[in-house]
């Protein structure tokens, strides 16, 4: 029985199959909405991530719930970190695999990946190491941020807001509260036209 359950909790290649192109989509819609949004430098730095959060929920709910086994959050996030290392670097790649290894802790347990107030808790984790991202650049890294070729400017704003705590708060918070939000549409939604349809 033991050996069983093991053997259902093993992601198959359907199962990666899944989670690669939602995490692809996920990505796609990300960068859509930054370009988006790119021509407001403050926007992005306080406000993209508290949209996203939003907006990438369902995806992210419904992608853990078809699948649901363990490992969903950590892959996920890995490929964010592979992304950010091909993009910007190697710098910042470690802040999302902890991120990545932080949300999958979050899932210990049976039947964590079926249950969406738990999905949702990854999430937010999810969200905000997304969310803090760029200030980890000022903290932490930021010889090799300025190293990247990020223009001085820049710098200069993401170091007046980044070190300002009640922006730095605001942000962290606002995107906790619309992640959980998105989650809690994303299971309405899934309520009304994916579980009576046998999709999940």
């Amino acid at each position: 029985m033991e050996t069983e359950v093991k053997n259902n909790n093993r992601l198959t290649v359907k199962n990666l199959a899944t989670i690669g192109i939602f995490s692809a989509i996920m990505i796609v819609v990300f960068i859509a909405f930054s370009m988006i949004t790119g021509a407001s430098l403050f926007f992005n730095m306080i406000f993209n991530s508290v949209f996203v959060a939003f907006i990438l929920a369902p995806f992210y709910v419904y992608m853990c719930m078809k699948v649901g086994k363990p490992g969903v959050a950590l892959i996920y996030n890995l490929i964010h970190a592979l992304l950010v290392f091909l993009m910007m670097g190697p710098f910042m790649a470690p802040w999302f695999i902890v991120g990545g290894i932080i949300a999958e802790l979050s899932m210990l347990g049976k039947d964590s990946y079926k249950s969406v107030a738990r999905v949702s808790v990854s999430w937010a984790i999810t969200m905000l190491v997304r969310a803090t991202h760029g200030m980890a650049e000022i903290w932490f890294f930021k010889d090799a941020y300025i190293s990247s070729g990020v223009s001085p400017e820049q710098v200069v704003v993401q170091t007046k807001y980044y070190t300002s705590a009640p922006w730095v708060l605001f942000s962290c918070a606002a995107t906790i509260v619309m992640a959980i939000l998105g989650c809690r549409l994303a299971k309405k939604l899934m309520g009304k036209h994916f579980k009576k349809s046998g999709m999940i």
